[in-house]
This record gives C-alpha cells, structure tokens and sequence, in this order.
C-alpha cells in the first residue's frame, strides 16, 4: 500500500515548517527537519523527488559552510549567499507543498475545505488551480514530443541557436492550450456543483490514521529540541 498523507497532517506539517523558520534555528536543527520531511518520498516511492532535494539542499550547505567563508569578492558572494542561505531556509516549505501535490489528491483538498465550511468562491478557485499547472505540464510534454517527431530542435541549446522558433512552437501553442484548459477546468468544476448553495457531501471520508499521528510527532521533535535546548 503506498504511503498517503491526509490533507489535515499536511497543513499540519506546513505549520511546523513556517514556525521552524519563525525560530531561526541551528543549522542542526534544520538538518533534522529536512531529513523528517525528505523520508515519506522514499517511503512513497517517490525516489526522484527525494533524492533531487536532498542533492540541493546538501549542495547548499557546503556552499555555505566550505566554499562561501573563502569568497571575498562582493559581487560573487551576495548571489551565493541567498542561494545558499536564503533559499535553503525555503527548503521544508518547499517540502510541503510538493507534499500537497504529489502525495494528496484535489479531491481531498476539496473535501477537506467542504468540511470546514470554505466559501464557495475559494473552492471553486483552488479546484481550477490545483488541476491547471499539471494539466499544463502534460500540454507541454506533448507540445515537445510533437517537436522531437518533426525533427525540430529542442532543448536549452535549441532556445539559443533559435528562440524566434523555440517561442513560436512552445510559447504560443502553451498560451493558447492554457486559455483552453482554464476554461474546461472551470466548466468542470461547476459541473460538479461546487458552486451550488446548498449543504454539499463528499464521496471521500478523510480520516487521520495511526500513521499520521506518529509523523506529526516526529515532525514535532525539531522543535522540542529547539525549546528544550538539547543542542
């Protein structure tokens, strides 16, 4: 059975990174929170995300810790130290909200905000949002293979050589697909009566499992060791 979150322990989980970044805390503590946050990837079988932050985020902290103190030049170490620093402080949010996407469906979201009483005009948004940059992402992939299939370069390289042509075969068919999927998204989250005002049910019964409750301990352990002060 592949690890699942719900919505609940993921808004829960978004918390506790915002507050971990309110604390300032040490660069072990930090390490810490990153290390719980990257293991339901894994746990997941979502191999390519977790190793992917993980890369970057170990790359980030030997460029603060290794190559930064030995750079003297202005110009060079502002840039380096937002990368290195700022962003890095970024990393758990980032975490979470992969999490939102990749280990929860929309569908939940939806019926999470039903069952707290969302308004309307917040529900029917977010259901278009939630769906629209996925949606857009396959266009795109398609867009791409088409290109591959006519023998037109792609790729990095190709945008250098050709960007009149790069923004006419990705650009323009990309913005025209969004008008067009915003607009289905729309039809079918109305369609669905997302937008009716009545009292409205749900077909999926979210429900917080043992799971759950034992990672929002977990979770919950940087900040005991912030305010107990064991580092």
């Amino acid at each position: 059975m592949a690890f699942h979150f719900d919505p609940r322990t993921i808004l829960y989980l978004l918390l506790i990174s915002q507050i971990i970044l309110l604390l300032d805390v040490n660069v072990f503590i930090e390490i810490v929170t990153v290390m719980i946050l990257i293991i339901p990837f894994f746990i997941s079988k979502q191999f390519k995300w977790g190793l992917i932050i993980a890369v970057i985020y170990s790359l980030q902290l030997c460029m603060a810790f290794i190559f930064l103190p030995n750079i003297h030049n202005a110009v060079l170490l502002y840039p380096l130290s937002m990368i290195a620093n700022g962003f890095r402080e970024l990393i758990p949010g980032i975490i979470v909200g992969i999490y939102a996407l990749k280990l929860t469906h929309s569908e939940e979201w939806i019926s999470l905000f039903k069952k707290w009483h969302f308004p309307k005009y917040f529900i029917v948004p977010f259901s278009v949002i939630f769906r629209f940059f996925p949606t857009l992402c396959e266009d795109y992939h398609q867009i791409r293979n088409a290109m591959a299939f006519r023998g037109i370069e792609r790729g990095p390289i190709a945008f250098i050589k050709h960007p009149i042509q790069t923004f006419e075969f990705i650009l323009i068919p990309l913005l025209i697909k969004a008008s067009q999927v915003a607009q289905d998204l729309t039809i079918s989250a109305l369609t669905k009566g997302l937008s009716m005002p009545v009292r409205q049910t749900s077909i999926i019964q979210l429900q917080l499992t043992k799971t759950d409750f034992v990672y929002m301990l977990i979770a919950f352990l940087p900040i005991i060791i912030y305010l107990g002060e064991f580092i």
